[in-house]
């Protein structure tokens, strides 16, 4: 019997779950750690005391309440704010024994309701970035429609614009179904040997062209070495090449742009460097997230998706590396990336 008791004592301190059982006054007879840490409290200094004076949650307080009134189980959502905030999936139930009392479980459901409301966002996003062109589309073809198409003058015009908006449209679906793949990480493909220098030099002559129209000098600077490392040779040109494109498109003309690869501490450094208009302080924190654009007339004027940079995150993540900037207004930017050798 005592190593039963002793077992029991041993899974509730384990337990990820908080645990809060009172007796029937609704004065709490046992914490478990995980109650300790939510609410930074310990078990001694709340032993036989109330749930609303003890750890000053109205929500628990009423729910073990109800639990003791009705003799029911009970489940519902709770929210704190403190000492941290957080939200959870509370089930209370009598506790079977003579005199009654409550055992109140707390499942941490914080993650799962950032990822519901991130989802949400998501989707509300993709609705307004592709009703955009679609509106805009939809107008220039209505004009047409009414008789502009017989109008020389501004006919191809509008059909030059349709087709730009076209074009951003599918960019932003390729972009979508990208984020996706790599949120999912279903059908990515396998991982194998990727030399990061072949792919810096792909990803450059892509761009070559469009920076010779803006006067935009290149520069590549990687050390006489394979940089080698297993991942997606694909995604991984997919990142720099975004990083090149960003670059270019904010660079003016005449500017220039660096990229450079080189072992730094076991870990294998990219920087993609530029001379261009560069990003405010206040902007820095929130440029990988999806959809989050520093000058939006700008970016779509540009055929940005606003999700670049997103993706950019998303495929270091996938290759456990990291992404970082570095900028100043008027002083251009930088961005790292660090990947294990």
């Amino acid at each position: 019997m005592f190593e039963l008791q002793g077992l029991a004592e041993v899974v509730l301190k384990s337990m990820a779950e908080g645990v809060l059982v009172t007796d029937e006054d609704g004065k709490i007879v046992l914490a478990n750690l995980a109650v300790e840490r939510v609410f930074s409290v310990t078990e001694p200094e709340i032993k036989g005391k109330t749930i609303r004076l003890a750890i000053r949650n109205n929500e628990i307080a009423d729910l073990a309440a109800e639990v003791i009134k009705t003799k029911k189980t009970v489940e519902r959502e709770i929210s704190i704010i403190f000492p941290v905030e957080a939200d959870f999936l509370a089930l209370a139930s009598p506790v079977q024994r003579e005199g009654g009392g409550v055992v109140c479980v707390l499942h941490d459901i914080t993650q799962l309701r950032k990822l519901e409301r991130f989802r949400s966002e998501f989707a509300a996003n993709i609705s307004h970035e592709l009703k955009t062109p679609l509106t805009s589309i939809r107008n220039y073809v209505e004009t047409l429609l009414a008789g502009a198409l017989k109008d020389e003058k501004h006919n191809l015009e509008f059909l030059n614009k349709i087709e730009k908006h076209a074009l951003n449209l599918s960019s932003l679906i390729e972009d979508i179904l990208e984020i996706s793949k790599l949120e999912s990480r279903q059908q990515i493909g396998q991982f194998s040997r990727v030399d990061l220098a072949v792919v810096i030099d792909h990803a450059a002559e892509t761009i070559a062209e469009k920076a010779k129209k803006k006067k935009i000098a290149i520069q590549k600077t990687c050390e006489k070495d394979a940089f080698l490392i297993q991942g997606l040779g694909d995604h991984i040109y997919r990142a720099i090449l975004n990083l090149l494109d960003n670059a270019i498109n904010y660079t003016n003309e005449g500017g220039r742009v660096e990229i450079s690869c080189y072992r730094n501490d076991g870990q294998i450094i990219v920087n993609v460097k530029d001379s261009g208009i560069g990003i405010t302080a206040e902007h820095l924190p929130r440029i990988f997230e999806r959809f989050y654009r520093v000058d939006k007339a700008r970016s779509r004027e540009l055929g940005g998706t606003g999700l670049g940079l997103a993706i950019v995150k998303h495929v270091m993540n996938l290759h456990n590396g990291t992404v970082s900037a570095e900028s100043k207004e008027g002083q251009g930017s930088t961005f790292t990336l660090t990947f294990p050798a």
